[in-house]
């Protein structure tokens, strides 16, 4: 059973000094010595989940704005990443590694409910999402006996969440995210030599090149209205967050911070949320305002 754990942590709001293109004010949302990585805001920007490793391996936590302590949702002895929401921000779809490979799993935000495994086979399946509407479930996959240095990921898509193991193919990635509308999925793929940002139509047709910079791009993120996306690019020698049009022009540097910036996630309150590295053993989730 999933058994909700409330740790009584300080949740401190610093500010703290950042000169990336007038940006002045950046919010340090978790603390820590540990891992705090993968942040997601829900849907309604009430809470943030987010893995961390602060309890030995990485379990899903959930934080409500407003509100002192951070709730542990998952206890696995395995490692438990990347969670998302659903659209009515009381569902969150994971993936973890308890089934010894790396497998989905869904449940519910007040942990009452337990936990339903969505796919079950030898691939590995992680960065899901749902949805914009009806019951689909969009997620990456690898065959286990394919997993190298770099694995070649697949986007695919179930038309529901039940039938997550017999998912369609869309196209050969990672990383993929929905827009709002439902219309457009964002990914990576390394089908260039180096992994750059790729946009298609929802049935995978129309599959369409944003970034071509001989560094890596990764982790893309729609703004809520679709029209931008967020990102963390290596090409200026570490990786910083980048805001372009979702044609891929008008691109922009956001954080010059030496240290590596990554995951941004683009909440309907008009923030940008992601994971600062500290150290190869420490990363915090930080907030700064949306361009």
């Amino acid at each position: 059973m999933c058994k909700r754990r409330v740790i009584l942590a300080n949740v401190l709001m610093a500010v703290v000094a950042a000169a990336a293109f007038g940006q002045t004010d950046v919010v340090s949302v978790t603390t820590g010595e540990k891992r705090d990585s993968d942040p997601m805001v829900s849907p309604n920007g009430k809470h943030l989940a987010f893995a961390s490793n602060r309890t030995g391996n990485f379990d899903i936590y959930v934080l409500t704005f407003g509100q002192a302590g951070i709730s542990q949702l998952t206890q696995s002895k395995e490692d438990d990443r990347y969670p998302n929401w659903s659209g009515d921000s009381k569902k969150i779809v994971f993936n973890s590694k308890r089934t010894g490979t790396g497998d989905l799993y869904e449940m519910s935000v007040d942990g009452g409910s337990g936990y339903l495994q969505l796919t079950s086979r030898e691939d590995i399946d992680e960065y899901a999402s749902y949805a914009s509407k009806g019951d689909g479930l969009l997620f990456a996959t690898c065959p286990k006996k394919m997993i190298q240095v770099r694995p070649k990921m697949s986007v695919v898509y179930a038309e529901e969440k039940g039938r997550a193991d017999s998912a369609r193919v869309l196209a050969e990635g990672d990383e993929a995210r929905f827009s709002s509308d439902g219309k457009k999925i964002i990914f990576v793929s390394a089908r260039t030599k180096n992994d750059d940002i790729w946009i298609m139509n929802s049935d995978g047709g129309m599959q369409t090149q944003l970034t071509t910079d001989p560094k890596d791009d990764r982790n893309p993120c729609f703004s809520p209205d679709g029209k931008r996306v967020i990102f963390a690019s290596r090409r200026t020698g570490n990786f910083d967050l980048w805001v372009m049009d979702a044609d891929g022009g008008n691109v922009r540097q956001l954080t010059t911070d030496p240290r590596d910036e990554t995951q941004p996630c683009w909440s309907s309150g008009g923030y940008l949320y992601y994971t600062h590295k500290k150290s190869e053993t420490q990363s915090n989730i930080h907030r700064i305002k949306a361009p």
